[in-house]
């Protein structure tokens, strides 16, 4: 652990890159429509609260502030007053981990955005099965199983069948497309944590050190 009167300057350091990982959260977030869903709350209780996430960055903004006057200055007061905004900032982005998870910017543009409101994403309902295969039949084709046809192939023991078939096709096709390689961007959101408590600590023992 490092120590001695380097030990506000790494605390900077590591404040400053967590700094930076949160404002590539915040890109990523209102890239994927997180600001339109959290004006729909309560609508969308799973939509970020702007009070919440205003509240983390300005705490946090303020404490960085502090911390910046105290390394110029070397007034120990100004240290721990930035720990007091830092601690309730961290609480609030704790608060918040469910929403980065997954990250959202890593999010396919086929799996809707976070204001998009597409079944399946958010409104309470399965999506039905689409249609198709030459046992339609009397409905028209559309990307919507209506609920009279999907008890009728239900009823029937050999349209039951096809239908999983189809299902199954589907199901095991889709995940090629969402999943065509690996990507970085959970690791952001991990990082902005790990280094939020890095920071932390850092910082309690350079304000010690500087009693």
């Amino acid at each position: 652990m490092p120590s001695g009167p380097e030990l506000p300057l790494y605390a900077l350091v590591s404040w400053l890159f967590t700094e930076l990982l949160g404002a590539l959260m915040v890109r990523g977030w209102i890239a994927g429509g997180g600001m339109r869903a959290s004006r729909q709350r309560p609508a969308r209780p799973d939509a970020m609260s702007l009070p919440v996430l205003a509240g983390h960055a300005g705490l946090n903004l303020i404490g960085l502030a502090c911390w910046i006057c105290f390394v110029v200055s070397g007034a120990t007061a100004l240290a721990w007053l930035a720990l007091a905004f830092m601690a309730p900032a961290i609480g609030l982005g704790i608060s918040t981990v469910t929403i980065w998870t997954p990250y959202p910017g890593g999010r396919s543009a086929g799996s809707g955005s976070a204001g998009s409101g597409s079944a399946g994403s958010g409104s309470g309902e399965p999506a039905r099965p689409e249609t198709g295969g030459a046992d339609a039949g009397e409905a028209e084709p559309t990307s919507v199983m209506p609920e009279e046809e999907l008890k009728r192939r239900l009823s029937d023991e050999a349209l039951a069948a096809q239908l999983v078939e189809e299902l199954l096709s589907r199901n095991f096709a889709q995940p090629q497309a969402r999943n065509a390689g690996w990507t970085w961007r959970p690791l952001i959101p991990l990082g902005h944590g790990v280094l939020a408590i890095v920071t932390f600590l850092l910082a309690v023992l350079a304000a010690i050190a500087a009693l």
